[in-house]
């Protein structure tokens, strides 16, 4: 079958363009035999391993025999499993067919059948890199964090989303991508602009914003340039010279400021900025987020990390995220896991539009609050805040590896506003 014959059978003709380019690549490659991820043994071992809540369900196999039976969705599987986990890692395939035409309410079982060939894909490549079992274990059980999204969204249907399935592939080489105790990390350049400056003598900690940036009247959101700027935005600077810095400094609530400060180059170094290397982290699904798991994998993946890459100098944990907003101090109480969790960080804001990154909460595209589910605190308490109207922001997050013995003492917040007062121009 060619692919317009797939697409055409599978009513998904309008996805064309997102398969041809590597389509009979993929298609020259497909076993004559029923292919291993579609085989009983392969998956009841990779559900075994995956640290399911549940046992395996029946329509899991039911499905895999479904795919192998039918030539067009046969040939999707493949591609798909062959695009995520084997082929070339040029880059994410994000659009994938929704597949409801021709399998309705049963679309998500076809992706957690090809989801279910990411953890002997995760274990035949960390068993070529000596990654400790413990962490190959913990990092497969993405694909149950992923089922569990689904079930949220579909009333405990199984399946996983279209849109999170082919993220899986980031976690095959040339990548090291592992989940260490609650939370996820890999090795990458920093990718924002912030420079973080550290005061030799003190070690007190400072973000200063890049210039040539739009900030929103109170510093918590930013806009480049194309994007419509609210009402009382005002333009960051940056100004680098022989002995001095000035810039626009960034609380650790991810508030950028509008005054300027200037930083003396002798008494300053710049320990953090864009290119260098970071763990840049994700957070898996589940809950769970307390202060002290958080502290624990934060701690086993600076080592992990150091032990594996000696010659690499890494920076800091860095991140952006929902969950990193600090519009949620606002929203829960005080004593919440988040809370606790955004006080001890280095919070900056980052480009985005609004309500950016409530997906992941309500599980709903697009985010309507008038019809998005109250069915956790977490939710209602966001819904709350919107409508008193405000709009939601994401932020990214700072954590140097040094400042990891400081963890639990909300360090950045508490060497703050002395640190500000002293370096003002007028100070």
């Amino acid at each position: 079958m060619t692919l317009a014959d797939v697409l055409a059978t599978l009513h998904e003709t309008d996805l064309r363009e997102h398969f041809v380019t590597r389509w009979d690549e993929a298609q020259a490659l497909l076993p004559p035999d029923r292919p291993a991820f579609l085989q009983h043994g392969q998956i009841r071992a990779a559900w075994e391993y995956g640290s399911f809540r549940q046992p395996l369900p029946v329509e899991v196999l039911r499905m895999a025999d479904r795919i192998a039976g039918d030539p067009a969705l046969l040939r999707m599987a493949w591609y798909a499993c062959w695009r995520i986990f084997q082929g070339p890692r040029d880059k994410i395939q994000w659009s994938w067919p929704e597949l409801r035409a021709c399998l309705a309410d049963d679309a998500g079982l076809f992706y957690l059948v090809v989801a279910l060939a990411f953890i002997p894909a995760v274990r035949a490549y960390h068993a070529t890199i000596q990654v400790p079992e413990p962490v190959t274990h913990d990092t497969c059980r993405q694909v149950s964090c992923f089922l569990l999204n689904y079930q949220r969204g579909h009333n405990g249907r199984h399946g996983i989303y279209t849109n999170q399935v082919g993220w899986l592939g980031n976690y095959l080489a040339p990548n090291l991508f592992v989940r260490i105790g609650r939370l996820e990390y890999w090795l990458r350049p920093y990718s924002n602009d912030y420079r973080v400056y550290r005061r030799t003598a003190t070690n007190e900690v400072i973000v200063l914003a890049p210039g040539q940036n739009a900030f929103t009247a109170d510093g918590t959101c930013c806009f480049t340039a194309g994007q419509p700027n609210p009402p009382g935005c005002w333009q960051s600077v940056f100004l680098e010279t022989e002995s001095d810095v000035t810039g626009h400094p960034v609380a650790p609530n991810g508030h950028a400021l509008p005054r300027p400060i200037q930083l003396s180059r002798a008494d300053w170094a710049c320990v953090l900025q864009r290119g260098d290397t970071v763990l840049d982290m994700h957070i898996p699904s589940g809950g769970g987020m307390l202060q002290e798991a958080c502290a624990e994998s934060f701690r086993d993946a600076a080592e992990f990390f150091r032990t594996r890459s000696p010659g690499r100098q890494i920076k800091a944990i860095a991140s952006s995220s929902w969950i990193f907003s600090d519009q949620l101090e606002a929203a829960l109480p005080p004593d919440a896991n988040l809370v606790r969790l955004l006080r001890e960080l280095y919070l900056v804001p980052v480009i985005c539009k609004p309500n950016d990154g409530l997906w992941f909460v309500f599980l709903q595209s697009p985010f309507n609050p008038a019809t998005a589910p109250r069915e956790t605190s977490l939710q209602r308490a966001i819904l709350d805040y919107l409508d008193n109207g405000n709009a939601w922001h994401p932020n990214g997050m700072i954590l140097l590896l040094d400042d990891l013995p400081r963890f639990g003492t909300q360090f950045y917040r508490r060497q703050f506003h002395p640190l500000l007062a002293e370096t003002s121009p007028s100070a």
